[in-house]
């Protein structure tokens, strides 16, 4: 595959659709969003886990400063610009004190607060499987059979109803799977090179619509038996086995998609992905539905207005964020942001 100095083309390509998949699913749109829930995230950790350097080449001690440098300090710095957002939201409601208590506590706790979840849950994810790396590298085959006893783990957890864990470590222990599954799909040439490598048109439409099928079936099975679909930003997973068929299906789907993908705009977005993924969600969304609702925009019922509600939001979160990207790009600590 052709590479951009140190960056694989079709990585950033996949990165950029899954966050554009991401800005679908947070705005509602009738049938996409859901679709979108059911494989975006793991998505994003399956992707880490493309670029994870193993346990041979840092310490355990160097490896975490350095996520902690790449994950901690912008979880910081990304979510205190979210955290001075709402401040003059609940400033311009007249909330009461408590409301910013409350909202520092779930900051620093961190239990599914905020898009910056993922962030926490990352660097948690990384520090788990860089021990089960450590633990059993000389046996390949025992990292994949910890990986997975982890995520079993974590989804029986979930199915007794334990509950959310402080920085989202019942997430990590399901997502350091995902992890798990790129790293090998990194290192697994003949598989890689089966979905990533150029092909014909016959067998690149085969692999997408099996793909789809599976995905879109699994995803209609996990909802059918368990009432509710994968929301990793929830700690929600449905019926574990279809979640699983389901996501890693779609996985597969939009990376075989990423390797036959020539845009610069989805490249370009695959590439500065830290404060669009960051500040999406909850400061533009929100800010838009705040003006809407006090312009009485987009507020009435129907499929119709959905959408257009849906495209304005999406051009604005593009207008406003890739600007302010590129100006915190040239700012001296641009780095504290992740970017």
């Amino acid at each position: 595959m052709k590479q951009n100095k140190s960056r694989v083309l079709w990585i950033d390509v996949a990165r950029g659709i899954g966050l554009l998949s991401v800005f679908i699913a947070h705005l509602r749109i009738p049938f996409a969003s859901a679709w979108m829930h059911t494989f975006a995230m793991p998505l994003f950790f399956f992707l880490s886990g493309l670029l994870y350097p193993g346990c041979e080449k840092y310490s355990f001690k160097v490896f975490a400063w350095l996520r902690f440098k790449r994950l901690v300090i912008p979880y910081f710095s990304l979510g205190g610009g979210i955290a001075l957002f709402y401040c003059f939201v609940y400033a311009w409601y007249n909330e009461p004190a408590s409301t910013y208590l409350d909202m520092l506590r779930s900051f620093l706790i961190q239990e599914h607060y905020w898009t910056v979840w993922f962030l926490a849950a990352l660097y948690l994810v990384q520090l788990i499987y860089y021990a089960i790396d450590w633990c059993f590298n000389r046996w390949r085959g025992a990292v994949t059979i910890a990986s997975l006893a982890l995520c079993l783990f974590g989804f029986l957890r979930y199915r007794l109803g334990y509950g959310s864990l402080p920085w989202n470590l019942d997430v990590a222990f399901v997502a350091q799977f995902f992890f798990h599954l790129g790293h090998r799909f990194m290192h697994m040439e003949k598989v890689r090179d089966w979905f990533v490598e150029p092909m014909s048109n016959i067998k690149l439409a085969t692999i997408l619509l099996v793909c789809l099928l599976a995905n879109t079936i699994a995803a209609k099975a996990c909802i059918m038996l368990s009432g509710c679909s994968l929301d990793m930003s929830m700690g929600l997973y449905g019926n574990e086995l279809m979640t699983m068929i389901a996501a890693v299906a779609g996985i597969l789907f939009i990376v075989t998609m990423a390797s036959v993908i020539h845009s610069r705009f989805i490249t370009y977005i695959g590439q500065n992905t830290m404060i669009l993924f960051a500040w999406h969600s909850r400061i533009v969304i929100v800010a838009c539905g705040l003006i809407f609702a006090h312009f009485g925009l987009f507020q009435s019922p129907g499929i119709g207005t959905s959408l257009l509600r849906a495209a304005v939001s999406f051009i604005t979160i593009l207008v406003i964020l890739i600007p302010i990207n590129e100006l915190i790009k040239r700012l001296p600590c641009h780095k504290i942001f992740g970017v």
